[in-house]
């Protein structure tokens, strides 16, 4: 299956080239890292062959993997025990994007198996720390730990962006590490320091003939810009200067990026 690479995609000409973003990889893990819900597909023994989609809780292990507690006597259950292929779908929270077709999300496919005794202790410890309100259930005697072993995964990260993802590959990417933090370093941006965005996109990103920008996503590589100009919407990507492990490194390179914003700025007036 074909698989991304970290660059933008070549068919948005106003997006920087040489601005390294997330691999598919990494957004999936980024986006299953902060899943608390999921539609859970299973194939249906009546009527035979079709999928069915239910609503579940899931908790995410070490490896990318999604841990579920389910009740033995659900028809997911009753289905999965006949037929182990299954998918997973998680996207982000409603209400992020205007355009709900705008929201990332990922569907996990692959085998969906239930955990033996062995494996019961560590996945209890996964699930609980991720889903704390499971306590009063966890071990009622119907109940059963299951784990998604994925096998592929189909990545769309709203309009234009999208791809199939390897297992492999999705096994060794890490979730970004500004993930938690992303909201409020956009919100104290785009509220607090609009000026700043504006020079970005006029002094590094090259908007020459922006009146307006807003800082649209940020992650450990760099930040997305929405820049508005006379002759319409545009959009552009920019880099950190130094390898981002905190929200405290994104302060210190965005004021040193928003200096050479400033200065580029007023040398090209």
């Amino acid at each position: 299956m074909p698989t991304d690479h970290r660059r933008p995609s070549p068919r948005d000409e106003n997006v920087v080239p040489d601005a390294r973003a997330p691999s598919h990889a990494e957004r999936c893990r980024t986006l299953a890292a902060k899943a608390t819900s999921a539609t859970l597909s299973t194939i249906a023994r009546d009527p035979s062959g079709f999928p069915y989609g239910s609503l579940v809780t899931l908790a995410i292990d070490a490896a990318g993997c999604p841990l579920l507690l389910l009740s033995e006597l659900a028809e997911h259950s009753g289905n999965l025990r006949a037929r182990p292929e299954a998918s997973v779908l998680l996207t982000e929270p409603l209400g992020t994007h205007d355009q709900p077709l705008a929201l990332g999300r990922v569907t996990i496919l692959g085998l969906c198996a239930k955990l033996n005794v062995d494996e019961r202790a560590a996945a209890r410890t996964t699930f609980l720390k991720q889903q704390p309100g499971a306590s009063y259930y966890v071990d009622f005697e119907d109940f059963a730990f299951y784990r998604l072993q994925p096998v592929a995964l189909r990545y769309i990260g709203g309009f234009g962006r999208m791809s199939w993802v390897g297992a492999e590959e999705y096994r060794a990417a890490e979730p970004d590490c500004l993930s938690a933090a992303a909201s409020e370093i956009l919100r104290h941006m785009n509220e607090d320091h609009a000026d700043g965005v504006l020079a970005y996109a006029v002094g590094l990103a090259g908007v020459a003939d922006a009146t307006s920008a807003t800082m649209t996503a940020v992650d450990r590589y760099g930040f997305e810009i929405a820049a508005v100009t006379p002759k319409g919407p545009r959009a552009a990507r920019l880099a950190f200067d130094e390898a981002i492990t905190s929200p405290e490194d994104v302060r210190r390179s965005m004021v040193a990026m928003a200096k050479r914003a400033r200065e580029a700025r007023g040398a090209s007036r």
